[in-house]
């Protein structure tokens, strides 16, 4: 029978021993653990109430335990680890292991936590994603750090790090020396191409077309020269020596009616068709053209050609008519017979006529009629002396540029005016029976 708390009141020795032996009795009457609660009502201050109190925490605590594991696999199952807003299964083992420490259900769930990580890191390693490995491996020590398996995917992941860096450096060196190649090869490519250049550059007395019906061009070569004349007259003085820098080629023979004819046919030189006075065309030099009208044609054969042509300078024309020579004309400081087109020069065109080009020997530079035939149009301005000309070889464009020189006398012209050193001039428009001109055209260095 169970007796309540105040039915023991004061007891003595004997009294104080049957309590006891009441209480134990109570307690084995009760079963211990499973009838805790019913004890508890009947002696709360018993000698077994502790015990009884324990049992029934004990009950509450297997009870929450039981909950908790369900959502422990939970966590797992779906991924969640040791991260995730709603929990993890991490988190939920150790919480399990803080009610029931030797929990079986928990450390069997942390150890397939970290078998998980241990997979995701030996994928992540196949794949060759190192950080994400790494990444794993540190979620999984947090777990366990003195796991054996944990060292050994530290080692393997250190092992994939080493080869991922050698890797890296081969690679490096590879481009590097791919890159080292690419720059021989292309150093190689330039010089190779410098060298075909310097093959095919054109040299002093090469001579050459741009193009079917383009005037026959001679490259002249650099050099230096004295221009002008101290026994000439006034506009020819004073001497003074010119350079020309780089080689560049001129027409071999003074521009033809042929070429002329070209040019007009390409609906060029602004369709005009001069006359040839009944002389022929052909191979006659083009005439009754002003300077207007050579310039209309380089511009044509520019664009044509896609080369840089162009009317002679003052100085380039004197540096070419020369070829090196002093006198008064290339051969000598006399007219001599039949070696121009002039009135007095003793060939059968004289003072009638143009001649054909081609019909008197050429000069050292290999250029025929420099003297005589047609006066040929330069691009310089006129100047009435050689006070500030550029020595260079460039065309004087300042000083009366309404007006443009002319050089190398023609068919009806006396013998000084063929001279090498002999200027003369005309308004940039005039177009005269005795007027033609040479062309000229840059090299590419």
């Amino acid at each position: 029978m169970l007796l309540p708390a105040a039915a023991w009141g004061e007891q003595t020795a004997s009294e104080k021993l049957l309590k006891e032996q009441l209480d134990h009795r109570l307690w084995k009457t009760v079963g211990g653990c499973p009838g805790a609660e019913r004890y508890l009502k009947a002696l709360p201050e018993g000698l077994h109430a502790d015990e009884a109190r324990g049992c029934l925490a004990a009950g509450q605590a297997a009870g929450q335990v039981e909950g908790l594991l369900v959502e422990c696999e939970a966590h797992l199952a779906a991924g969640r680890l040791s991260t995730g807003r709603g929990g993890n299964a991490v988190d939920c083992y150790e919480k399990v292991l803080s009610l029931d420490s030797g929990n079986r259900e928990a450390l069997s769930g942390l150890d397939r936590v970290m078998e998980e990580y241990g997979r995701r890191v030996r994928k992540a390693l196949e794949e060759g994603r190192l950080e994400r490995a790494r990444g794993f491996l540190e979620k999984m020590s947090e777990v366990n750090a003195e796991s054996l398996e944990v060292m050994d995917l530290e080692d393997a992941i250190a092992e994939a790090e080493r080869e991922a860096h050698e890797a890296e450096r081969q690679a490096e060196e590879r481009e590097r020396k791919a890159k080292e190649a690419e720059e021989r090869r292309a150093e190689a490519e330039r010089k190779a191409e410098a060298e075909e250049r310097r093959k095919r550059a054109r040299r002093p007395g090469d001579t050459f077309r741009d193009c079917p019906g383009c005037p026959e061009m001679v490259v002249v070569p650099a050099g230096r020269f004295r221009m002008g004349s101290t026994s000439g007259y006034d506009d020819e003085r004073p001497v003074h020596e010119v350079t020309i820098a780089r080689p560049f080629a001129v027409g071999v023979y003074e521009v033809t009616f042929a070429e002329w004819d070209a040019c007009v046919s390409d609906r060029g030189c602004g369709g005009y068709r001069p006359g040839d006075d009944g002389w022929g065309r052909g191979k006659r030099p083009v005439m009754n053209v002003s300077w207007n009208d050579a310039q209309a044609y380089v511009r044509w054969l520019s664009e044509k050609t896609g080369k840089a042509y162009r009317l002679l300078s003052e100085a380039e024309w004197e540096y070419v008519a020369r070829a090196g020579t002093t006198t008064n004309y290339w051969w000598g400081n006399d007219i001599g017979r039949s070696r121009a087109n002039c009135r007095g020069c003793g060939s059968r065109w004289d003072g009638r006529q143009t001649a054909p080009v081609g019909s008197f020997p050429t000069n050292p530079f290999g250029l025929h009629d420099v003297h005589g035939n047609v006066w040929e149009w330069v691009e310089d301005c006129w100047n009435g002396s050689y006070d500030g000309a550029p020595r260079d070889g460039s065309a004087w464009k300042s000083g009366d540029c309404d007006d443009r020189r002319l050089r190398g006398g023609s068919w009806n012209d006396l013998p000084r005016d063929l001279r090498s050193a002999y200027r003369d001039g005309l308004t940039s428009g005039g177009r005269v029976v005795i007027f033609g001109f040479r062309v000229a055209r840059s090299l590419t260095p």
